[in-house]
């Protein structure tokens, strides 16, 4: 049997018959440092995907977990084990060496599960350095568009710059970060600096770099997102089009970078707010990490989200973002049924968004909450259009923004407008963490416009990417009943009922937005008891 050592003071490293295995994902070495630290080296299945993955949702957790146990198997032999409910390493076969180094320093991973879970140990290991104060954090991340490199074109060919310049103005639109002059990084172009010092001479949290590529009418543009602290690519993407009108080419690459730098730029904001312990987190950060939780859709993942906006506001009572990530979350509570008292969520949420409304000022995506919360609780469809309209005039590229406008469309009774809103929504970023939500848009546009197919399976395909929004089941109760599958419907609504346990059709039109654009659905979700107590 292989001898297994697994090294966890200092940097995390792993021996097998003395020889280092490199290529181990960051998954994967948190993976073994947290089996090497359980009873017996045992840990079950579910908690270890709850701990590596707690960003996804319950299933691509696991899927995420399968993929990572077939390699580490197939690396470790019969020195690591693994049922349907557990996995284990091997005592016999696995040897862990603590010493007086730091336990896993310089190990990070984008979990909150595993990030706390590490603070533990650490602590317990006595390696835990005492916590700064907070810093001052709640300004935004600072970006920095780097020259591009043109690959096989002469030195005097501008057309890399152009496309700089058009990114470096596209992103300039946004107020989620900062972003340095163009000129100031052109000051850097040929000067053999690294990129961690280029990001220090700049004041960048982030870079961006990238190359330009020509073969006949073809172009390829390849891009990374550079931590300016160590350098590592936190995104990289590339784009192929043609070239065609030189402006309306500068332009297209300019609003896909843009659109797919935002959620990519978030994603590793809230990597880097994780890395404090919550206590003495800024406004800013716990306003980051509360984002994962309150995309899930789930009741007690959204208590946590307002847990953490809660300390937030604490912070800096004057946070219109937080104020209206605030009002939105509760919002969701009314919207979505998750409490029995939808008027008291409905009072703390327009309380939220009465602070943050003349404190929000040009920043899209306080103004984007602002739209959902006037849509979902205070059920006022013009202003919540009127806000997601100026949050889009601020940034073009802000998907949310895109997404608030589709439901605002959809409310009011503009089917087709909505449908292209949505779409714009995901033509900007295809892999956004509520891609769901623009398929229950979409959903919700198809069927009033009567093409049930269309909307059962997009409420089907958003339910595969979100399964803890159980509130979907009414949808698809209401769009199943109307489309005469009835025996499915009331399955589908009985699953709705069990997730929301006391639901009366009181507490059904208290909570639900004033919705006229679709009566015959509101209709049928208005009889659900019934309808459900006849079968």
């Amino acid at each position: 049997m292989r001898h297994i050592v697994l090294h966890l003071s200092g940097p995390f490293r792993a021996e097998r018959d003395d020889v280092v295995m490199d290529g181990l994902s960051r998954r994967a070495q948190g993976l073994l440092a947290y089996l090497a630290c359980q009873s017996g080296m045992r840990a079950e299945r579910t908690a270890i995907a709850d701990l590596l993955w707690s960003d996804r949702s319950e299933a691509q957790a696991r899927a995420s977990l399968r993929q990572e146990l077939s390699v580490l198997r197939k690396t470790l032999g019969a020195a690591m084990g693994a049922n349907r409910q557990m996995v284990w390493l091997d005592p016999d076969a696995v040897e862990v060496r603590m010493g007086p180094a730091p336990f896993l320093s310089g190990f990070d991973l984008a979990s909150e599960g595993f990030e706390e879970w590490l603070r533990d140990q650490r602590q317990a290991h006595g390696s835990l350095p005492t916590p700064a104060a907070p810093a001052a954090t709640t300004e935004r991340p600072v970006l920095a568009v780097l020259p591009f490199e043109e690959i096989g074109a002469s030195t005097s060919d501008m057309f890399a710059d152009g496309i700089v310049e058009e990114i470096t103005g596209a992103l300039s639109r946004s107020r989620d970060f900062d972003v340095i002059a163009r000129q100031s990084t052109f000051m850097l172009r040929g000067t053999a600096t690294s990129l961690p010092e280029m990001a220090a001479r700049l004041g960048a949290t982030y870079l961006l770099e990238g190359s330009v590529q020509r073969a006949g009418d073809r172009v390829r543009i390849s891009l990374q997102l550079v931590d300016g602290d160590d350098g590592r690519t936190r995104w990289a993407d590339r784009f192929d089009d043609r070239l065609d009108d030189l402006f309306d080419l500068q332009d297209r690459v300019a609003t896909h970078v843009a659109g797919q730098l935002s959620p990519n730029l978030r994603a590793a904001e809230i990597l880097r707010a994780r890395r404090h312990a919550p206590e003495v987190r800024s406004a800013y950060e716990l306003l980051l990490t509360a984002l994962p939780h309150f995309w899930v859709h789930d009741p007690n993942e959204n208590r946590r989200a307002l847990y953490l906006l809660d300390r937030a506001v604490v912070r800096d009572p004057d946070s219109a973002h937080a104020l209206a990530m605030k009002a939105w979350c509760h919002a969701q509570e009314c919207c979505y049924l998750w409490t029995l008292s939808p008027e008291e969520a409905r009072a703390s949420s327009r309380a939220a968004y009465e602070k943050a409304l003349p404190r929000a000022q040009e920043h899209s995506s306080t103004l984007t909450a602002l739209s959902a919360a006037a849509a979902l609780a205070l059920r006022d469809f013009a202003s919540s259009e009127d806000l997601a309209r100026r949050a889009l005039d601020l940034d073009p590229n802000n998907a949310w923004g895109w997404l608030r406008l589709g439901w605002a469309a959809v409310y009011r009774g503009r089917h087709e407008e909505g449908l292209a809103a949505f779409d714009r929504a995901e033509d900007l970023s295809p892999l956004d963490p509520f891609m769901f939500n623009i398929d229950f848009g979409r959903s919700a546009a198809m069927r009033a416009l009567r093409r049930f197919d269309d909307a059962v399976v997009l409420i089907e395909k958003g339910m595969r990417a979100a399964p803890k929004a159980h509130w979907a089941y009414r949808m698809l109760f209401g769009t199943l009943w109307l489309m005469g599958e009835r025996e499915r419907a009331v399955e589908a609504g009985r699953k709705w009922l069990a997730a929301h346990p006391g639901l009366t059709t009181d507490v059904l039109l208290d909570g639900l937005p004033s919705w006229d654009h679709d009566p015959e659905y509101l209709r049928i979700l208005t009889e659900f008891e019934a309808i459900l107590a006849e079968r």
